[in-house]
């Protein structure tokens, strides 16, 4: 019964990316055709194939044949490292720092405008101030992935725009990070007075984990593989590089970004 058990759990984790893939892929030629950016018709078959639309009516023993438990969510998330990392190899160090300064006032005015505007939207709905902090903090984070998969469907990842695109998010989720970090701690103390040096200590926190992921990948990776006496084997840079950019999404994530 056990062996059953996994059998219908592992039919499910298999079906639901293959179901939601082949619809995905289906929406993006017709959105091509129609010259619409792909990744809104990838978008749209998400939410008429998912669990919570099409695919929750059609069953496979007595359960939903999409679903989105965790080990589906799991494989998302991997898609959309793969995704960033792809991504990264569009645009060297060099063209993505040539929009600094404009990324970073692009990316701080996409947090304050949406967080301030949500929160006084929120509050004129009648939600209390906490609830509408928090609800506001979530407007201010942006998908790089989505913006990624657009101008790549469009084919303007080489372009001074698209630097700015992508250099802006990372500026707009570094302080998002930041003003979540401390509103969570709100709500959950019920003290609405942050302690500014704890929201400096975080974001130093993250620069410096950025900085160092900086570093590793421009200059101690490069050099790694560059050293040909050591990878004599089929793939190995392959592995490397693979291991490499899941290893830098690992500790992101446990430090908490």
């Amino acid at each position: 019964m056990a062996l059953e058990e996994d059998s219908i759990q592992l039919v499910h984790v298999i079906i639901s990316p293959a179901i939601l893939s082949f619809a995905a892929k289906l929406f993006a030629e017709l959105f091509h055709r129609l010259k619409l950016p792909t990744v809104l018709g990838e978008l749209l078959a998400g939410i008429l194939v998912g669990p919570f639309a099409i695919g929750g009516l059609i069953f496979f023993d007595g359960e939903p044949l999409v679903v989105l438990d965790e080990t589906v969510r799991i494989i998302g998330e991997i898609s959309a490292i793969v995704i960033l990392f792809v991504a990264g190899l569009e645009i060297t160090p060099r063209e993505f720092l040539r929009g600094g300064a404009a990324s970073f006032t692009v990316g701080t005015i996409g947090v304050i405008v949406p967080f301030f505007v949500g929160f006084a939207v929120l509050t004129l709905f009648g939600l209390e101030a906490l609830e509408s902090m928090l609800v506001a903090t979530a407007l201010t984070a942006t998908s790089i992935a989505i913006s990624v998969q657009v101008l790549t469907g469009l084919g303007k990842m080489q372009t001074k725009e698209a630097r700015l695109i992508l250099g802006a998010p990372i500026v707009d989720d570094i302080l998002a990070i930041a003003v979540l970090s401390v509103v969570t701690t709100m709500v959950q103390t019920g003290d609405t007075s942050p302690q500014v040096m704890d929201v400096i200590f975080l974001i130093l926190q993250i620069l410096g984990l950025l900085a160092a992921l900086l570093i590793g990948s421009v200059f101690l990776i490069p050099r790694l593989l560059h050293v040909e006496k050591l990878w004599k084997s089929k793939g190995s840079i392959e592995g490397i590089v693979t291991a490499s950019f899941f290893g830098a999404a690992g500790i992101a994530a446990f430090v908490g970004l």
